[in-house]
């Protein structure tokens, strides 16, 4: 009968490493923080893009006409860029337009203008315009994000 036995100096240190690692894992505020930095970068691209991967749909003749003589020069969307402020700088928006919920295990961002979701649903008369939409690509991007962060916790409790 062979024994194979492996001791390992420091191996307290190890596992007081891992035990870090799962108490910062514990809270993922930080890299939440991180996400919603993202998320507001991108809704500032849909906005500017006019609707991203693909545009917004168009205005109806007679709203557009309406819309030139009002409000001359404002995309679509940004009536009044309520909205738009509410899902691109929270800092800006006014007070109770943003969610912008962070805690240790979820976050949720967006908005709650009283129209958004006739936009985003759309309605019968009106074509839906996705102002919000996560693509695959974000949604690698944030999961590369919180591996990365993930890595980092590792590197930094077991080293």
């Amino acid at each position: 009968m062979v024994t194979i036995s492996i001791e390992t100096i420091g191996e307290e240190r190890f596992i007081r490493g891992f035990n870090r690692i799962e108490a910062d894992m514990a809270d993922m505020r930080p890299i939440f923080q991180d996400i919603s930095l993202d998320f507001y970068r991108r809704e500032k691209q849909i906005f500017a893009r006019q609707g991203d991967p693909a545009g917004f749909k168009a205005l109806s003749p007679a709203y557009k006409k309406w819309k030139s003589l009002h409000f001359p020069g404002r995309k679509i969307m940004q009536l009044t860029r309520r909205l738009m402020i509410s899902l691109t700088d929270p800092d800006r928006a006014k007070a109770g337009d943003v969610v912008k919920k962070i805690g240790r295990k979820s976050a949720e961002f967006g908005s709650i203008v009283p129209y958004v979701h006739r936009h985003q649903m759309g309605t019968r008369g009106m074509p839906k315009r996705m102002i919000v939409q996560l693509t695959r690509k974000d949604k690698i991007r944030w999961g590369r994000m919180i591996h990365e962060w993930t890595k980092d916790l590792i590197r930094e409790h077991l080293n």
